[in-house]
């Protein structure tokens, strides 16, 4: 299992998929859904789905996690062609610095996300701002990408179109029991959530395979624009539980060790379900690597939304302890296995 979710994560997090434009990661997941589900589709909203079907349809739990990245958007191009980006939420410009960024339009186009010279005065007020007493952002930055304007438009990037950090920037790091990159909010847990329906299978196999009820995987779209992906999931499918799965900062506020125990949320934006969260803290505890707990006060989830808005009974958030979140995030590879080993074992045995 760790052979597969190494492999895993090398193809996601190369991946483009600013919100909206997640169609390299649909094409990245789908063949791994189409392998352990019985069904495989993609809904209105944009979400990827599998299913494996239960013994019965009540009762039905969905496993979410996001496929979007973070990503900026062209504001403006300048006369020189340089072009003037505008974050998205989450988003910062300080976290990528000056280096390679990609421009998706009908093609990539790479430029570099510059600010300036260092060797200047006052005179050059952005970039000695920057400079002296605030950190990079996208006031001050732009990307030079050596075109004019007219050849950007020619390519497909104009106004609205989104940007991310170079793919050359973008190949995973291994480092001791830590997995590093960009992305792994929350690519890291796509990976996290075919490992639980691999668990799955595996776990009932002396049932053919099948759970007790529908078990469904939900890839959502544009979480990190505010959740609606998830919550189209929560309205449209029939489920009753739901199920994110996130990172969790490693923070001085937050009691969370950088160790390869999965972390229940018990509370972001709105509280999670108490029992079912309980639940999965013994699952933890069962399976010999435990558990952590926390409560996050600057983070919102799939579940979490879609529990406030009453459309699900009742949600939990299963976190990997991640470093650098929203910037280059170091995550433990073994909290990212043995979240989908909880999950598997939680979809196989869906008792409170």
């Amino acid at each position: 299992m760790e052979t597969l979710l190494r492999e895993m994560l090398e193809k996601f997090l190369v991946t483009h998929s600013p919100s909206g434009q997640e169609g390299e990661m649909d094409e990245a997941v789908r063949p791994y859904l189409e392998r352990l589900c019985d069904d495989t589709w993609m809904d209105a909203r944009g979400n990827l789905i599998g299913r494996i079907r239960g013994e019965r349809p009540e009762g039905a739990l969905v496993i979410a996690a996001h496929k979007d990245e973070l990503g900026a958007i062209v504001e403006r191009i300048e006369p020189d062609g340089r072009v003037r980006l505008d974050g998205t939420c989450g988003i910062q410009a300080w976290r990528y610095g000056e280096g390679p960024f990609d421009l998706i339009g009908d093609e990539i186009v790479t430029g570099v996300l510059s600010v300036g010279s260092t060797h200047v005065s006052a005179r050059s007020a952005d970039i000695s701002a920057t400079k002296t007493n605030r950190p990079m952002d996208w006031e001050a930055a732009r990307v030079v990408t050596g075109l004019a304007p007219d050849e950007l438009r020619a390519k497909g990037v104009n106004v609205g179109s989104m940007a991310v950090v170079a793919r050359s920037r973008k190949t995973p790091m291994w480092l001791g029991d830590r997995v590093c990159g960009y992305g792994l909010d929350d690519k890291g847990a796509v990976a996290a959530a075919l490992l639980s329906a691999q668990v799955l299978r595996e776990t009932a196999a002396d049932r053919g395979g099948v759970p007790p009820s529908d078990v469904y995987f939900a890839i959502t779209a544009a979480e990190e624009i505010g959740c609606s992906g998830g919550r189209y999931v929560a309205r449209t499918l029939p489920v009753e539980t739901m199920i994110a799965i996130e990172i969790a900062p490693v923070a001085p506020e937050y009691e969370v060790t950088m160790s390869a125990a999965p972390v229940l949320n018990y509370k972001d934006r709105f509280v999670y379900h108490k029992g079912l969260s309980d639940r999965l803290c013994a699952i933890g505890d069962d399976l010999g690597f435990g558990h952590q707990r926390s409560l996050f006060r600057t983070m919102g989830t799939d579940a979490g939304e879609a529990y406030r808005a009453g459309q699900i009974a009742r949600a939990a958030c299963v976190c990997f302890a991640t470093e650098n979140t929203h910037g280059y995030e170091m995550a433990h590879f073994g909290a990212i296995l043995n979240t989908g080993r909880m999950l598997g074992a939680y979809a196989a045995n869906p008792k409170l």
